[in-house]
């Protein structure tokens, strides 16, 4: 793997000043004299490419030129679909995935990873459908790794034995794994898996002891309770953390929207978590932490201060096989990937397209604000969001994009992009915090 640290210059909001291990994923704050002294090592004249000030010299790459409030300069995330295939058919699936779903043809996948790379990527999250099952999964996974960026996969846990040594013979990967609560709630979401998926990581963990896991749990009122349960499980595997994502309204099965958690019940679940984090020790991170931020993990890669990471730290990369062109969107929860939906509702939520052929076309999609203005322009905030201090001190990022949109009452003849400024600027978020605690 390339073990090249890199050094970025970004706006203060990002951190002005930071330092990148690609083969263990840390990032460090650090200040302006350090990354100075780094600079000052390297050769004289940086290389510009594409806009992106690169130096570089033995063991060390520094990324920096013109810094922006409404991004960083390029992703520092990106959540890549290599497949929509997955082998299992959960009903809250925001990309609908099943069997028998495409995969991203490899040799797209390479020329992307490349330029991805010498860009500055710092991290690439490996997802789908069930990454695992793309037939070249651990070429894309390594391919990576060899261009310094570092790899965390996302993975509903039911993976192959073959697959199991495989990755218990990479270092410092970030296996992200779905347990959606304790072993009777987890098995009526996804049937008949709780007890594979427990002794998969369990046996990930003891072949090699350098993985980190985690747990993702999204959100139910089924769940809600069961906070302690799944610290506790995550504890038993030594999972170094646990992610709580409420659901989200684009789903599969319409009829679960009626487990979605209120405002209320996500005040209880934040004030169980911090509970859960003191009795069983391990941290959890969740989409909203207000004045709980002190006790809430933070994400280790992304700042989420002034906004959600979505189109301004982080984006997603997904493969549209009908076209065969990548597709490039703020956030899977939108309707962007969701091929159901009309094209006109998902054209707001998709930054830009492009072919395999031509990857630099990404960077012109990141750097263009006006493709994502749902994300970077704060005009699309609440109202009230702009006048509570939670959202101006950055305790909370403001009212989502995604999660507040009433997208029956949008007219898919009509300005679509207007209906939605519409609707964001008087919507608060589902979870407001200065709501639910008066």
């Amino acid at each position: 793997m390339s073990g090249s640290l890199k050094f970025y210059q970004e706006h203060p909001i990002f951190d002005a000043c930071t330092r990148f291990d690609p083969a263990t994923g840390k990032l460090t704050a650090i200040d302006q004299n350090e990354l100075n002294q780094v600079v000052s090592k390297c050769h004289a004249a940086g290389t510009d490419i594409n806009g992106i000030q690169r130096y570089e010299s033995e063991g060390v790459t520094v990324f920096s030129g013109d810094i922006f409030r409404t991004r960083t300069r390029f992703p520092r995330r990106v959540y890549f679909q290599i497949t929509r295939n997955c082998n299992l058919e959960c009903s809250y699936c925001f990309l609908k995935s099943r069997r028998g779903l495409p995969h991203v043809p490899v040799d797209a996948v390479d020329r992307l990873v490349r330029f991805l790379g010498r860009h500055g990527l710092m991290e690439v999250r490996l997802t789908g459908g069930e990454p695992t099952t793309h037939p070249s999964f651990l070429h894309i996974l390594d391919a990576f790794r060899e261009n310094g960026i570092y790899v965390s996969v996302a993975t509903n846990g039911m993976v192959s034995q073959r697959t199991l040594d495989a990755l218990a013979e990479r270092e410092h990967l970030w296996i992200i794994c779905s347990v959606d609560g304790n072993r009777e709630t987890h098995d009526t979401y996804r049937p008949n898996t709780f007890n594979r998926i427990v002794s998969n990581l369990r046996y990930l963990k003891e072949r090699s002891p350098t993985v980190r896991l985690r747990l993702t749990t999204v959100l139910t009122k089924r769940n809600k309770g069961q906070i302690r349960d799944i610290a506790r499980i995550a504890k038993s595997v030594d999972a170094e953390s646990i992610t709580v994502i409420p659901l989200r309204p684009q789903v599969r099965n319409p009829s679960v929207l009626a487990e979605m958690v209120t405002a209320q019940e996500f005040l209880q679940v934040l004030e169980e978590i911090v509970s859960a984090v003191d009795e069983v020790g391990v941290p959890i991170t969740t989409t909203l932490a207000t004045r709980y931020e002190a006790r809430i993990h933070k994400d280790p890669i992304v700042r989420k201060r002034a906004a959600c990471a979505a189109g301004r730290e982080a984006t997603n990369i997904d493969f549209d096989s009908e076209k065969q062109t990548f597709m490039v969107y703020g956030c899977s929860y939108s309707p962007a990937p969701d091929v159901d939906s009309p094209p006109a509702i998902r054209k707001p939520f998709i930054a830009g397209e492009f072919p395999a052929h031509s990857v630099e076309q990404f960077l012109t999609i990141w750097q263009d604000d006006s493709a994502w203005t749902i994300y970077r322009n704060e005009g699309f905030k609440a109202a009230e969001c702009h006048a509570c201090h939670y959202y101006t001190q950055q305790q909370c990022v403001g009212s989502c994009p995604i999660q507040n949109i009433d997208y029956g009452a949008i007219k898919a003849d009509a300005d679509v992009l207007a209906q939605l400024r519409s609707q964001l600027s008087r919507t608060m978020e589902w979870y407001c915090y200065k709501e639910i605690a008066g």
